[in-house]
């Protein structure tokens, strides 16, 4: 009898750690598509992903897979970058304010590599996130459109906007955020369904052309520009590459005009504030005159520690930030500059900015290796990679927790689909014995 029991605990067990799992997964499917509910759900969320994948693998296996991930050449460059930013820590005039947000780095680096290990080791649960991102993506996307399309009040009050007399602006302004994080999610999204529909297509390859018709619509309504580019760019990169698959030269001369319709959408789209003097002199429908005097004054700060920087998050901080622009209501450098590589550059330094920039290049590599060996995880993962860096030349701080977790988040499930070893070395194929 005591045997008996025992044997039914363990399957009892087995059985919860398994439901764990598989809410886990779900849990990491659904969490960039759960922005459109705030930035904090994204957070709560991300922390369920974690509770219920702990339960995926056996410790051991686990801690085994981390170690072999901080090995590889990836790995290593992503440490060192953030060594390298420890530096620039230091040097900060505020080392509590910089140092938060490195350890917060730290945090969410470390829970992207929990993820990808535990999906590579468990294929059936990765797919358990494809579907769900997918599923997650058409339902939050089409909420979002009838936020500010048919219900913006009842949305801005669910948001906490109360009865503000410009409610009706509210949820456009509010989900302007949201927008550009569905850009990421349209090529890896295209992807994953695509996936999924192997080996005859089906409801989850519909599913996936529906969310990029959704992500097209609500980008227009709320007149996300930086949005609309990632977008076309990143779905153009995936797009081409099945269609190239699929249907040839002349399928990918047809998906390449989605991509390019958004972009002449973007450029045509050239209402700008002409009162301020364009400093960088660069044209108006394609950087405003406002986001070149932001950039302008960044990159002046430069000097004062080229290699180092000036410590994280500490451009807002300089004198002559808050300074209004000549002609405009505007501070010269309102919270961040808008741009990733000048703020990297500029708050860690030249050396901070090279150790970035490579790892860059050896993540991208992995998918230019993938596309190689005509595994389209390649081309999701550089759509994606195309798509957030693109917009993150143009928006939102590079520190900003909600926008480093929206790229975080949606690697693991696409680089745990790569080859073996794609992701850890320059372009070369992997050794064999």
């Amino acid at each position: 009898m005591m045997a008996g029991n025992g044997r039914n605990d363990t399957a009892h067990g087995r059985h919860w750690r398994g439901n764990a799992a598989v809410a886990g997964a779900v849990a990491l499917g659904v969490a960039v598509p759960l922005i459109v509910a705030g930035r904090a759900t994204l957070a709560v969320v991300a922390v369920l992903a974690l509770a219920g994948l702990a339960f995926a693998l056996p410790r051991a296996r686990l801690i085994g897979g981390i170690n072999g991930a901080f090995r590889t050449s990836l790995g290593r460059a992503v440490w060192l970058t953030l060594a390298i930013w420890l530096v620039a820590v230091f040097a900060s005039p505020d080392i509590a304010e910089s140092a938060r947000i490195w350890l917060r780095m730290v945090a969410l680096l470390m829970l992207a590599t929990v993820f990808g290990v535990i999906l590579r080791e468990r294929p059936d649960l990765n797919r358990l996130v494809h579907r769900a991102l997918v599923a997650g993506g058409c339902v939050c996307v089409a909420l979002g459109l009838v936020a500010v399309l048919v219900t913006p009040e009842l949305f801005a009050s669910l948001r906490g906007y109360g009865d503000d007399l410009h409610v009706h602006n509210i949820a456009a302004g509010v989900l302007k955020h949201y927008g550009t994080a569905v850009a990421c999610m349209m090529p890896v999204v295209l992807w994953a369904g695509w996936r999924e529909g192997v080996p005859r297509g089906g409801p989850w390859r519909l599913a996936a052309i529906v969310f990029q018709v959704l992500a097209v619509a609500l980008l227009f309504t709320l007149n996300n520009r930086s949005g609309l580019g990632a977008g076309g760019l990143g779905l153009g990169v995936m797009g081409a590459w099945l269609a190239w698959r699929q249907l040839g030269l002349k399928g990918l001369l047809a998906v390449a005009c989605i991509p390019a319709v958004l972009i002449v959408a973007v450029m045509l789209d050239s209402v700008r504030n002409n009162q301020i003097e364009p400093v960088l002199g660069l044209p108006l429908w394609l950087i405003d005159a406002h986001r070149q005097a932001i950039w302008a004054f960044a990159l002046s700060q430069f000097g004062d520690n080229p290699l180092f920087g000036l410590g994280i998050n500490m451009l807002p901080t300089v004198d002559g930030a808050t300074q209004i622009v000549e002609g405009s209501t505007a501070e010269i450098l309102p919270s961040h500059p808008h741009n990733a590589a000048i703020e990297v550059l500029v708050e860690t330094g030249a050396v901070g900015f090279a150790a970035m920039a490579a790892t860059l290049v050896l993540l991208l590599a992995g998918g230019l290796r993938a596309l190689r060996r005509q595994d389209a995880a390649g081309a999701a993962l550089l759509g994606l990679s195309v798509a957030f860096w693109f917009a993150s030349l143009l928006s939102y701080s590079f520190w900003s927790l909600w926008w480093q977790a929206t790229y975080v988040l949606l690697l693991p499930p696409v680089i745990a689909a790569l080859p073996p070893g794609l992701v850890s070395s320059v372009l070369r194929e992997p050794k064999t014995s």
